[in-house]
């Protein structure tokens, strides 16, 4: 409950307003169960022996009485027809302030879930790479998914419930005892056993329901991962595998879904039989007392009093399932609280500064990184990248390269020594000034489900057209997209998918060169294309390069033999250093992988 208040707090005046317009409600919808009194004394005039009142002395008996002597002074028929529309007035204004309350409640609703779905992804995109590295993606999805819509439905439509289930009864109650206060201790007597039942029912729903949140969150990571590896999973006949895991999986999150739902559904048949029970016992109990003549309930009142018992019966069965359903929900507010109280380790540090970009060099000084403790993923890196030069770094897979140069965008810290940028420790610049300045080309070249001109300016909402194709002709982009059926306009699909992987590239290499950065970093960025594609991406890369400190991670060596500085790494050490010739004349490691490839 104090997860959820927390978010409704800046809406307390609409859920004062709620509740206002719910108490509204109630008094019309009693208001309405009393005035059956008079509607009864009308059809059967006192005179019938069969309902003599026996004269009670209450207020209310009193008021009662005088509505009667009023409605009756027109005469029974004409009594009747303005009682009629006494009723109907009545239940009017109960619709309408019923109405009201729905109506502030929704607004409330959907403002909470909005405010939470956007802490949930303001969470997920400050989050380090590392989380995700060790967490299913599909799990995290399902928080803004399935998550979301069970709370939605468990929680919050519960409290709705809760709030006017309270409200009705306690104001329900106040009247009954108002009526009778002996009866009204008759029934609360068999309230206790009533809600022992309830609870036993509903004890273990909390724990059931987060093990099936889990499981749906396993499931929507299996679906995606089948969509993203579809092709594989066709190249080799796994099709039937696919499906058996998945149905196994869904069967058994259909089961563990069927047993949670029949705790919830137990609870409102289980508190209906009891309420009636209840009722049951109120006519024997009751009628015993007006036919004692127990002062102060009259057999008209007995009447009004049965009413307002039976209305107070829908608020108990509400009660009961908005609590079942509030302790299932519990669970999703759990995985949600989780996912919220996570860590962030890459923050902007109390005394970050400025950064106006790269003015001398980039120095790694001691650098020692690990994903896990138990092994070192970089070991004792030094390295001074001064401004204007081209370093590539190059060797084996699982060597480092990557990591160095996302140790640069702060993707992680290291975990040991320190990287400066002019003098200054990378942890003591703004996060958003830093990534500012850097621009990033990656062999897996991220683009988005938008139009060629969106992805090209991606981050940059306010840039011209002008400069949009200014840089698409720089990275030798211009020409393919105006073959494009919309140019700059055409939808490129989910991944950007309809265009080719030199294509991809070279969009990405575009929006590098619109941000203009002091730094960049090429993460294989043509290993994976054809010799084609590859000439036209590094020519593009060539305009990008100029004037401009670049940091390529590479494994075909044909593309860096020009570089300024040339990098070896192997099991997370440098362990050569030099120019292409330099390094071919120690013939070393770097001049064994070059024999690999065959360069001359």
């Amino acid at each position: 409950m104090s997860f959820t208040f927390r978010y409704m707090k800046p809406y307390a005046a609409r859920l004062v307003a709620y509740g206002f317009f719910v108490v509204l409600s109630v008094v019309f919808t009693m208001a309405t169960a009393l005035s059956v009194a008079d509607f009864i004394k009308i059809l059967f005039p006192p005179s019938d022996t069969s309902l003599i009142s026996s004269g009670g002395a209450s207020l209310l008996s009193q008021g009662l009485q005088a509505l009667y002597n009023w409605l009756i002074s027109f005469g029974p028929k004409m009594a009747l027809i303005y009682f009629s529309v006494v009723v109907f007035v009545l239940y009017a204004f109960k619709n309408v302030f019923s109405y009201l309350s729905l109506v502030q409640m929704a607004v409330v609703r959907c403002k909470v879930v909005r405010d939470i779905r956007n802490q949930l992804f303001d969470k997920a995109v400050h989050l380090p790479l590392s989380y995700y590295g060790s967490h299913r993606s599909g799990d995290v999805i399902s928080r803004f998914g399935s998550d979301m819509v069970e709370y939605e439905e468990s929680t919050l439509n519960s409290i709705q419930q809760l709030v006017t289930a309270i409200v009705s009864m306690v104001l329900f109650i106040a009247m009954l005892f108002y009526i009778s206060v002996k009866l009204t201790l008759f029934v609360l007597c068999m309230l206790p056993v009533i809600l022992i039942v309830i609870s036993g029912i509903t004890h273990r729903l909390r724990r059931k329901s987060l093990q099936l949140q889990e499981r749906n969150a396993f499931l929507t990571s299996l679906m995606e991962e089948t969509i993203m590896g579809l092709k594989v999973i066709k190249a080799y006949t796994a099709i039937d595998f696919s499906n058996r895991r998945f149905r196994d999986a869904n069967a058994g999150y259909a089961k563990l879904r069927t047993r949670v739902f029949r705790r919830v559904d137990l609870s409102s048949p289980v508190s209906d039989f009891l309420g009636n029970a209840v009722v049951i016992g109120i006519l024997l109990f009751g009628s015993s007392m007006v036919l004692a003549g127990d002062a102060g309930l009259t057999a008209d009142l007995f009447v009004s009093y049965i009413m307002m018992f039976v209305l107070m019966i829908p608020p108990a069965k509400e009660l009961s399932t908005a609590i079942s359903q509030m302790k299932k929900g519990r669970a999703c507010i759990d995985r949600l609280q989780q996912f919220l109280s996570v860590s962030n380790t890459v923050v902007d540090a109390p005394d970050a500064v400025s950064f106006a970009g790269l003015s001398n060099k980039i120095e790694f000084c001691n650098v020692g990184f690990h994903y896990n403790p138990d092994k070192e993923v970089l070991t004792d890196i030094n390295l001074d990248i001064p401004r204007g030069s081209t370093v590539a770094l190059v060797g084996s897979s699982g060597s480092g390269k990557s990591t160095m140069v996302d140790l640069v965008m702060r993707f992680y810290d290291c975990t040991k020594g320190e990287i400066r940028i002019d003098g200054t420790p990378l942890k003591q610049l703004r996060l958003a000034d830093l990534r500012q300045h850097i621009g990033v080309v990656a062999q897996d070249t991220i683009l988005f489900n938008d139009t060629i001109r969106a992805n090209i300016a991606f981050g940059m909402p306010d840039a011209t057209d002008e400069q949009i194709v200014r840089v698409a002709k720089a990275a030798n982009a211009h020409e393919f997209i105006m073959q494009q059926p919309q140019g700059y306009d055409t939808n490129i699909g989910d991944g950007g998918n309809s265009l080719s992987g030199g294509q991809r590239q070279r969009i990405s290499i575009a929006r590098a060169l619109l941000r203009n950065p002091d730094i960049l970093i090429f993460d294989e960025a043509t290993s994976a294309l054809d010799t084609e594609s590859e000439r036209l991406v590094q020519q593009a890369l060539d305009n990008l390069l100029s004037n401009r400190t670049a940091i390529i991670v590479a494994h075909r060596l044909s593309t860096i033999q020009h570089a300024d500085l040339i990098v070896v790494l192997e099991q997370g050490k440098i362990v050569e250093r030099g120019t292409h010739q330099q390094l071919m004349d120690f013939q070393g490691r770097y001049y064994q992988l070059v024999q690999m490839q065959s360069i001359k």
